[in-house]
């Protein structure tokens, strides 16, 4: 007896349909997920609206430093390391040391003009041979949270 082909077909639809109920409902989970990340990094910046870079030597805030790890991690960590070891850019391990906080500003903001206008930014671009992508809905106050999250790599903690 042979297989029935309407039998099979309907199978391999009904198994086609499956996947991609599947992935749609992955798909949409992670988009919830990520929406609900960054409510909460917008909640935890809030108090932090307006606030200046800080100044050499003050203390790291570290409720500031947590947010800025997490932005890092989702915003920074495919292309920059803290760990030593240089990836598509440059390992920021020390960079607070390194470099003024202003110009870690300008470089996170607005890297284009940046490696435009400004000789080490130039540099950068031309070692790591790939320009800095300008961030998509980066504020100010996600900079001054990243900035703290490296201000405490850097002293150790």
């Amino acid at each position: 007896m042979s297989p029935n082909p309407s039998s099979a077909r309907r199978s391999g639809v009904t198994a086609v349909t499956a996947l991609v109920a599947v992935v749609t409902v992955g798909v949409t989970l992670w988009w919830f997920g990520e929406a609900a990340e960054a409510r909460r990094i917008a909640e935890a910046l809030a108090p932090y609206a307006g606030v200046a870079l800080p100044s050499p030597g003050a203390p790291v805030d570290t409720a500031l430093a947590d947010v800025g790890s997490r932005i890092f991690r989702k915003r920074c960590s495919a292309c920059h390391a803290i760990t030593g070891e240089s990836r598509v850019g440059p390992d920021l391990a020390g960079v607070t040391r390194r470099r003024d906080l202003g110009w870690i500003r300008s470089m996170v903001l607005r890297p284009d003009s940046m490696t435009v206008q400004d000789p080490v930014a130039r540099e950068l671009k031309d070692t790591y041979e790939v320009q800095m992508l300008a961030p998509r809905s980066l504020e100010d106050v996600h900079v001054l949270a990243l900035v703290e999250f490296l201000r405490r790599v850097d002293a150790g903690g």
